[in-house]
């Protein structure tokens, strides 16, 4: 220690923010910045909606990806016209402990109250197709619609529309057959490679 203090004191000692420490704290720092902004623009707005989607991570945590969307009204450099925009902001990752309908209902609330926006204003609700959060009897929107009629909920249509390709695929051969290729990384165009399936042939 008093090696440190006397390093300290003759200037021998070189301040730097390399650590992985330092550098996450940074990072913390700058992202409550912005995000304390982001919730200064949709109390302006009042009115919001969330969208939802939850995916594992490296250490097979479910972590839950929180959006937010609002209307703003920008004035222009002569605050005479008034440009309506459309903001979607992405708030953050939240680690779930459980997968259930309540729990993460029990979250959303929670993250909600933590960054001040009441649920009273929540307008939209977005989600997956899951069973756990579009469910219409114990799913979150039912639960949070219950809470505010006014939550609407609308289907993500990235997911509806990777649900249609693939059942529209599973009816083909042909398209099945691609798929598989595709995923295995062969050369297309080549007769003599096998296709996972008896009846299909390369072309």
């Amino acid at each position: 220690m008093k090696e440190r203090l006397r390093k300290i004191t003759d200037h021998e000692t070189q301040v730097h923010y390399f650590g992985k420490n330092k550098q996450n704290e940074l990072i913390q720092i700058l992202a409550n910045v912005i995000k304390k902004k982001i919730v200064e623009a949709d109390h302006s707005a009042k009115y919001f909606s969330i969208i939802l989607d939850c995916t594992p991570d490296a250490s097979h945590v479910e972590q839950m990806t929180m959006i937010i969307r609002f209307v703003d009204m920008e004035k222009s450099a002569d605050e005479d016209n008034v440009e309506v925009l459309i903001k979607e902001h992405f708030l953050g990752f939240v680690p779930l402990k459980e997968t259930t309908g309540a729990f993460m209902t029990e979250t959303i609330l929670q993250e909600l109250e933590t960054m001040s926006l009441s649920v009273e204003n929540l307008r939209g609700q977005g989600y997956d197709n899951g069973s756990k959060v579009k469910g219409k009897d114990k799913g979150v929107q039912r639960t949070m619609m219950e809470i505010n009629p006014r939550a609407f909920f609308v289907p993500c249509s990235a997911h509806s529309l990777n649900l249609v390709v693939n059942y529209a695929a599973r009816c083909c051969l042909e398209a099945t057959c691609l798929c598989v290729f595709l995923r295995l990384n062969m050369p297309l165009g080549d007769s003599d490679l096998p296709c996972e399936f008896s009846n299909c042939e390369t072309t």
